[in-house]
């Protein structure tokens, strides 16, 4: 069973150095995706006054490819742009487009209240 959860240790950092990746976001929240029990995905969510900010999203690599990393991505949108007025991506990517973000000078945003959710998740296998 697929299902996503914020962590309070540092199981997500720990995921990420096994998996090779270098953490350095910002001070933030760690949100995990797991596929039953085994954790396959990571990402951080870090908070301004008024913003999420999406810090970064991983999934190993052999998961890559079935909209894993969409499912996890639209749930951390899902969940924090029910409390503070923006979301911002700390990166660009066209992958956001589709929910209404705008390019920023270092990153992207979305008043929360306009992000748009299509129904089509990600996956190309």
């Amino acid at each position: 069973m697929l299902h996503v959860k914020p962590v309070v240790d540092d199981s997500c950092e720990k995921f990420l150095l096994s998996e090779g990746v270098k953490t350095s976001y910002a001070e933030g929240v760690d949100v995990a995706l797991y596929e039953d029990e085994v954790m396959i995905g990571a990402a951080r969510v870090s908070f301004g006054k008024d913003a999420a900010r999406l810090e970064g999203v991983y999934v190993t690599p052999a998961k890559r490819g079935f909209g894993f990393g969409d499912f996890l991505t639209r749930a951390v949108m899902d969940a924090y742009t029910r409390s503070l007025p923006l979301f911002e991506v700390a990166y660009q990517s066209d992958y956001f487009l589709k929910f209404g973000f705008q390019k920023e000078a270092d990153g992207m945003v979305i008043n929360s209240e306009e992000i748009k959710f299509p129904s089509h998740c990600g996956g190309h296998r």
